[in-house]
């Protein structure tokens, strides 16, 4: 095994571990087993240390696996993949392991040394995907708060349209307009452009273009709300409005047509100007 420096073996059944550490040994000479004989033995363990796999033993002196999975599922300690050690016949307790956490099973009745090297570097490397994915996910997570943050609190009208230039997200500068955002979610935008000749406008908001074909800097007067006190002053707002298409594919294979595209939308952003509403 490449890579693997440490496996704590919890396993109360001395020829069986002496097995393990047999099987392990073969594969990598210098690796560190350690090795408990029981649960509360096991957390001390993995208290004093990170290890890279987790072999568990269903029969335990002061417990079972499955409780053991429980307790560690529910406890701050840091949780590696864990390979539940099951005997024959228990089929149905090796799905309550995988259901509680642990990464695989090996029935011992087949144990041996490549069944379970390959066990242990299949769940290793799974579990570091999963790790990797979570990572991942939370920094995505984090970066969208933030920009959603900025987007709330930024003055600039931001706005979202479905492929139907229907309105499915609005940030709380249309406020300044006398809407409530929530109410403005699936109504068209052309309800909210003031102008002779809307579907002339709307062709350029509702773009389905991007990078230099984008819309920018296109002058649309929206209404503000008529039950708001705000419309007996400012009937009407005058923005520029920067617009650009959003694809299921990067920007630069929008333009292949040999590529096969979704369109998803488009994604607005109004400046307010003072001057053009004196």
């Amino acid at each position: 095994m490449t890579n693997i420096k440490s496996i704590l073996v919890i396993e109360d059944d001395e020829i069986d571990r002496k097995a393990m550490r047999k099987y392990l040994e073969s594969e990598t000479p210098d690796i560190e087993i350690v090795e408990s004989r029981d649960c509360a033995g096991g957390f001390s363990e993995m208290a004093k240390q990170e290890f890279d796999c987790i072999l568990l033993d269903y029969q335990l002196p002061d417990g079972d696996g499955i409780e053991f999975l429980q307790k560690l599922m529910l406890s701050d300690v840091k949780c590696p993949p864990i390979l539940f050690l099951t005997g024959q016949g228990d089929e149905l307790l090796a799905v309550e392991a995988l259901r509680g956490g642990a990464a695989d099973y090996i029935p011992k009745d087949i144990l041996s040394a490549n069944r379970l090297n390959r066990s242990i570097e299949n769940a290793i490397r799974f579990h570091q995907l999963e790790v990797r994915a979570k990572d991942a996910e939370a920094k995505l997570a984090t970066s969208e708060e933030k920009y959603r943050t900025i987007v709330e609190k930024i003055s600039d009208l931001v706005f979202q349209l479905d492929s139907n230039q229907n309105i499915t997200f609005v940030n709380a500068a249309f406020e300044m307009l006398g809407y409530d955002v929530a109410e403005l979610i699936g109504k068209p935008i052309k309800n909210l452009i003031d102008s002779d000749n809307v579907d002339s406008l709307l062709s350029k908001i509702a773009t389905r273009a991007v990078g230099p074909l984008a819309t920018t800097n296109l002058e649309v007067r929206f209404k503000t709300n008529p039950e708001s006190s705000i419309c007996e002053e400012y009937p009407v707002m005058t923005v520029r409005v920067d617009a650009s298409g959003m694809w299921d594919v990067p920007d630069e294979l929008v333009f292949k047509d040999e590529v096969a595209k979704k369109f998803l939308g488009t994604l607005c952003v109004g400046r307010y100007t003072p001057e053009n509403n004196t």
